[in-house]
Formats: C-alpha cells, structure tokens, sequence
C-alpha cells in the first residue's frame, strides 16, 4: 500500500493536479477577498494606475512626481517595475472595463499566472539540483497547502514577480555551477539587475549568491582559469551566426537593465547619499505627509524619541524579541495577514507546538544518519542562501525595531521564497530518518506523519482558515485617499 501511494505522489499527474489546485485555489480568493485587504495592495494598484494614466511614452522613469504623493515617493524609489508593467496589462483592462472591481480582479488574474510561472520555474529548479520527482511533488504540496503563499497570489504585490525572478535566477546560477559561460552569465547578472528595479530588498541575498557562485570557482580553478573560460566562450559565442545573435541579445538585456539599475541605484546613491532616499530628500515635508505610511513611520520615530528621553521607551531583549518574532511568523505565513489578519487559533498553535518538536526530531535525525554521506556543493549553497536569506529578514526587522520602537514588517511572505529549501530540507531528512528505522516501526512512523498531516491540514489548510475567519476579512478597509482627506481635513 505505502509503494502505491508513493507511485501515486510521485507522479506527474500529481504534479499537474497539485498545480490545478493552485490555481483554484488562488481564483477563488481573487474573487472572495475584498479589494485593499490584502498587505499594500490599495499602494501597488494606485501606483498601477498611476503609470498607466501617464503617456505609453513616457516610459518608468518618473522626472518630476507633481500628484499621488498618498504613495509616498514614487520618483525615485528603486522598487518600481512591477507596477510600470502591470501597467499596460491595466491599460488593455480599461478599454473593456472602468469598473474598480473588474480592473483589481483581472490583475489579481495576472498574479495567480505568474505564480503558476513560479511553480513551474521552482520545478525546474528542483530537478536542475537533483531532486526526486517524489520529493519535488511533496514540497509543491506543501507549498499550496500554506495559506500566505496562496494569499498572496491571489493579491496585487510586487512580491510575486520577485518571487519568479529570485528562483529563475537560481535556476540560471545553478547551470554556471560547472562551467562559466559567457551568455548565461549575462542573463543571470540581466535577471539579477531587473530583479533590483522590481524589488530592492533581494540586494544582499543576490550579492549572496553570486559571491557563492564565484567563490566556488574561485577555489576550483583559481582566477586565471575563471577569465580564460570567460574569454574562450565569448570567443566561441562570437563564431557561428546563430550563437552570435544570442550573445548580441544577452549582452542587450544586461546593457539595458545595467541602465535601469544606474538610474535607480547609481544615480540614489550619488544625489542623495542613499540606494532608497527618504521621502522628505526628494519632496517637501507636507507632500510626504500626505502618505499614511510616511505618516505613521515618522509619527513612530517621534513617539519613540519622546519616549527615550522621558526614561520610557524601553525595548525587548534579543530573546524576546527572537521568540516573538518566530510566533508572528508562524501566525503570518499560516494564517491571513493584510489590512485585515486572521489570528491563529489555540488548537492551531498546539498542532504547530506538536509538529514543530516531530519535525525537529527528524531534522536532527535526518542530519544526523546522513554524516557520512557529503552533500553537494549545490545544496550545501542553497543551505547558506536559505538561512542566510531569513537572517537577513529578521535582523532587517530587529533594526527596525530598534529603529522606531514598533515591530513593522514581520511578514510571513517575506521568507517565501526560501520556504521551498526549508520544505526540502525536511522531506529529505524525513525520507533519511524512515530508511533509517527498523522495518518494524516504520509503519508507526508513517501513521504517525500522516496523522500529523491530516490534523496539519485541518487547521492550517487556506480554506479551512478563510472559512473559520472570513467574515474578519469582509470588514471594511479605510482608503489610503479617505486617510488623506481626514489628515487634511484635521491640519
């Protein structure tokens, strides 16, 4: 019976059916879920907007921001394509279609396709590091089967779009690993430089994994040979017409998204001292305090200032801190998060106690039992990317912390895009840890994973969530423009 089932997991109608369910899933709460519940969706579809009632010609450089500052600074803020794209997906949307609802569901539309993209991307990458076909599946499973990855797909985020170019890049970074070759080079430095425009935050995890890339090579063939190999295939690519055209084209992509990065980056970094200058450097303070977000963060920082100077702005210690962190984490990647949140339940939070000590028992036994057998440079690489991945996004929110006194930004959807990693991680070292039993208790070990499973799904599954919380997420958003006019009205 467990060979049948295992036949049945591992096979490609089941990969088809799990990305069917995806996408059912995802059009289902496109529809279901109110326009601006989702996290800063009212934010990207009015900087949607914004690009698409500009002249087609006019491109994504913004010269001179002279409305909408309700967004903040949009003239240069470095994560900007997402929204430039989308914008003409919106304009051929307004022909057919005024209507607000229709035009924030066909691009709820688009996310869900471009998160099946990633699904298909990560696939490849999958198999591209030698994963089994098993494996891969059960990690698709597990993906679908946690709500925030679902949630934000069926939402309007740049987040989407970054999440498809970081696993594409890993793919391209993955094929360098044997040889460095000059078009695939251009691509994944092209893929890494549009990602910058699209998301600014990626920045150090990509320097990450370009430093693992050439650090690698470094320590396998030395400098020299790294610029000869560079040199021989650009020589090669140059020979016969139709590699000739290809490298004329990788070299075009990275010449262009070079382009798009100096203006954004560079040109930041020169002006105004900064990658991401604040608001008040690029416009006036009362056009910036149009912006709630503007508001709110410089209203914190005040707060807090005033606070520490009357003795009482105290901090959470770095354990404290850590622990919650984790517990928000978990609440935020298994349950709704957005304008509107779906707070974890007291059985969910047992469930999670109990599976999270099941799982750490086999991590360690899975780690353990697989001493002896050296990993691959590939996945010793995509380990480092992974953690250092969530270091990054916890001390990112733990300076923020220390910064304003308020712990913003602790989102589960942050650390979605290494979450596959973490799931492999797991369905290896679970798969090591049933090898290694005594064929006597290894059907204790499989009732009790699939017990687990089911309970797991019970409370934890996205329409399980939504059903028990949706009438939370009915409730009513207040508009970033009826922030406006109250914050106008009251000055």
């Amino acid at each position: 019976m467990i060979e049948k089932m295992k036949q049945c997991i591992k096979s490609r109608n089941f990969l088809y059916f799990l990305l069917a369910l995806f996408v059912g899933q995802a059009v289902f709460f496109a529809a279901a879920i109110n326009y601006k519940v989702p996290s800063d969706e009212e934010f990207h579809f009015t900087f949607t907007q914004y690009y698409a009632n500009r002249p087609i010609l006019d491109g994504p450089v913004i010269a001179d921001q002279n409305s909408n500052f309700i967004l903040g600074d949009v003239q240069r803020l470095p994560s900007y394509m997402y929204q430039y794209l989308s914008s003409f997906y919106l304009r051929a949307v307004t022909v057919f279609s005024k209507n607000i609802e229709v035009q924030v569901f066909s691009l709820r539309l688009l996310n869900i396709a471009i998160g099946l993209l990633c699904l298909l991307v990560l696939v490849r990458l999958l198999r591209r590091i030698g994963t089994s076909q098993l494996s891969i599946n059960l990690v698709i499973a597990g993906l679908i089967s946690t709500g925030m990855f679902v949630w934000v797909f069926a939402g309007i985020t740049y987040d989407n779009l970054a999440m498809l170019l970081f696993w594409l890049l890993l793919y391209q970074l993955v094929g360098l690993q044997k040889k460095l070759q000059i078009i695939p080079l251009l691509l994944s430095a092209g893929t890494a430089l549009f990602l910058f425009v699209v998301k600014e935050t990626y920045l150090p995890v990509v320097l990450l994994c370009f430093l693992l890339l050439f650090g690698w090579h470094l320590k396998q063939d030395g400098f020299k040979k790294i610029g000869i190999d560079i040199w021989k295939s650009t020589l090669k690519a140059w020979k016969s017409a139709p590699t000739r055209r290809a490298f004329i084209g990788a070299m075009i992509v990275f010449v262009l998204t070079f382009g798009l990065f100096t203006e954004r980056y560079i040109q930041n970094y020169v002006v105004y001292g900064k990658t991401t200058p604040a608001c008040n450097q690029v416009h006036s303070e009362s056009e910036c305090m149009q912006s709630s977000i503007y508001r709110r963060n410089t209203g914190q920082k005040k707060e807090f200032e005033a606070a520490k100077r009357a003795g009482s702005g105290q901090l959470q210690t770095f354990g404290v801190f850590a622990r919650q962190w984790s517990i928000l984490i978990y609440e935020r990647t298994f349950f709704y998060r957005g304008h509107q949140t779906i707070k974890a339940t007291d059985p969910a939070r047992r469930v999670a106690g109990v599976t999270t000590v099941f799982v750490a028992i086999i991590m360690a036994a899975g780690i353990w039992l697989g001493r002896e057998k050296r990993s691959s440079a590939l996945h010793r690489a995509l380990g480092i990317i992974t953690v250092g991945y969530i270091l990054l996004v916890f001390f990112y929110n733990l300076s923020t912390y220390h910064f304003y006194g308020y712990p913003f930004a602790i989102q589960g959807r942050y650390l979605l895009p290494v979450l596959p990693f973490v799931y492999v991680a797991i369905v290896t070292c679970w798969q090591r840890s049933y090898r290694g039993l005594d064929t006597a208790f290894r059907p204790i070990f499989m009732v009790v994973t699939i017990g687990l499973i089911l309970v797991n799904m019970y409370v934890h599954a996205p329409f399980g969530v939504y059903q028990r919380g949706h009438y939370i997420l009915d409730e009513p958003v207040v508009s970033m423009r009826v922030i406006q006019g109250l914050n106008s009205n009251i000055s």
